[in-house]
């Protein structure tokens, strides 16, 4: 079962548009997904396919770097970071950890589905937004490892040097 509150109450404006965008696109994804689904088509395969695209093509908004302090400073800027409760838990010269405490994306999902294995699924595909990100930094690895969507506490999103 999933657990996935926000802990931080944020009163800042800002938050919660960006909560309620991430909403917006998880509801998005959803529909189209169940909608590919109930026609018979392959989509799984289309929406990785699909997000993967979107991830590489959002490299313009971050930094030429090496460096994966760099790196993740972009995802923890404000109001980004509080959106979702993204904490920067391990950093070295060769590797940054995010864990993100929250995941609006799986709220508006728990309340369309209570398919928990759809709801992994969803998550899934989501973040090959991530994915696709990375690919475009020949000298990264991307781990993902915990997941809300699989009953965890928080996601954590790994960047390593090769």
């Amino acid at each position: 079962m999933l657990t996935n509150f926000p802990t931080k109450k944020l009163s800042d404006p800002k938050v919660q548009i960006l909560r309620r965008g991430a909403e917006y696109r998880a509801l998005f994804l959803y529909h189209i997904l169940k909608a590919l689904k109930d026609h018979g088509y392959e989509f799984e395969m289309i929406g990785r396919e699909g997000i993967f695209a979107l991830g590489r093509s959002n490299r313009a908004g971050f930094p030429d770097t090496d460096i994966p302090e760099v790196f993740t400073d972009t995802l923890l800027e404000p109001p980004g970071a509080s959106s979702m409760q993204i904490e920067r838990t391990v950093l070295s010269e060769k590797e940054a950890k995010l864990e993100f405490g929250y995941c609006p994306m799986c709220e508006l999902w728990q309340k369309v589905t209570d398919d928990q294995d759809m709801i992994a699924l969803l998550c899934d595909i989501a973040m090959e937004v991530d994915r696709g990100l990375v690919d475009t930094y020949p000298e990264f690895t991307l781990r993902l490892g915990k997941r809300i969507s699989a009953g965890e506490a928080v996601c954590d999103f790994w960047i390593r040097k090769k």
